[in-house]
């Protein structure tokens, strides 16, 4: 089936609709899609980009040529750009001009059902991150609903370990954890909730993101660190008292040597070596 069948049966005119891609590879997209300022970073473009449009879907492009459906957002006109209203840590980069402006770009309902689910062909001119919406996309699948345990956030992640091993082994199920884990590098923490210490622990594009460190803690349930491989000798079940959450993120491709920096300082901050679970 094709992406413009579908939007032809909700009513989209495909004359007035454009169709971008934004690259998870692109610096600036994984930085602020990391920051969750995607949205802004779409809406500051040249002042001819979406001139005429009624609407534009964007996707994201996790791998190879595909694009995952992000949402439509409703045109409704543009305004001059002043970076002195970006959120302080918004990340402007090269691709930004002086001649931009800042489009505003409302997002709507429409195939809100299928947002981080379907997935479409976008095709080999992956360079034409922007297209008119008659450009025909195969659709490729539709990732099942999504996770019973929802994903609202970086920040607002806290997972027992029974979560963690549920949602790692059921990846198919719950592939939108991931999705945003394996999409980020970070600084993590493991609390013992028996004891009320700490484990501070880092990943990197080495470790396919968080998502890969974790996937380890949940096969393993102690990950390889060498406290909590003591306290899995001595009870095969203690990983039961822990709880996982993340402290910092950043860019998948962030060299390992700065998320070691910042895994240290969280490891001082929290005193984890001294009265935690950390070695060194």
């Amino acid at each position: 089936m094709k992406l413009q069948e579908l939007l032809i049966m909700r009513g989209i005119d495909l004359e007035k609709t454009k169709l971008i891609r934004h690259n998870i590879t692109n610096e600036d997209v994984s930085t602020n899609l990391s920051r969750g300022y995607l949205d802004i970073y779409q809406s500051i473009q040249r002042p001819n980009r979406f001139k005429g449009c009624e609407y534009v879907l964007s996707f994201l492009g996790t791998e190879g040529t595909n694009g995952k459906y992000l949402g439509c957002y409703k045109v409704v006109g543009c305004v001059p750009f002043e970076p002195d209203l970006l959120p302080r840590n918004f990340f402007v980069g090269k691709a930004n001009s002086e001649d931009d402006v800042f489009w505003k770009l409302e997002k709507t309902d429409i195939l809100a059902d299928l947002e981080d689910r379907l997935v479409i062909e976008w095709g080999k001119s992956t360079l034409s991150w922007c297209q008119n919406g008659t450009t025909e996309k195969e659709i490729l699948y539709i990732l099942p609903t999504l996770s019973p345990f929802e994903f609202t956030g970086y920040d607002k992640i806290i997972l027992t370990y029974d979560v963690l091993k549920s949602i790692v082994n059921n990846n198919k199920e719950h592939k939108i954890w991931e999705e945003k884990l394996s999409a980020v590098a970070g600084v993590y923490l493991i609390t013992d909730t028996k004891t009320g210490k700490h484990y501070v622990g880092s990943a990197s594009s080495s470790d396919n993101g968080i998502w890969g460190r974790w996937s380890s803690y949940a096969k393993t349930k102690h990950g390889g660190n060498k406290q909590l491989v003591a306290l899995m000798d001595c009870d095969p079940n203690y990983c039961e008292n822990f709880i996982f959450s993340i402290l910092d993120i950043f860019p998948i491709k962030r060299d390992r040597s700065e998320v070691l920096e910042y895994e240290q300082r969280y490891k001082r901050k929290l005193c984890s070596i001294q009265f935690g679970l950390n070695d060194n």
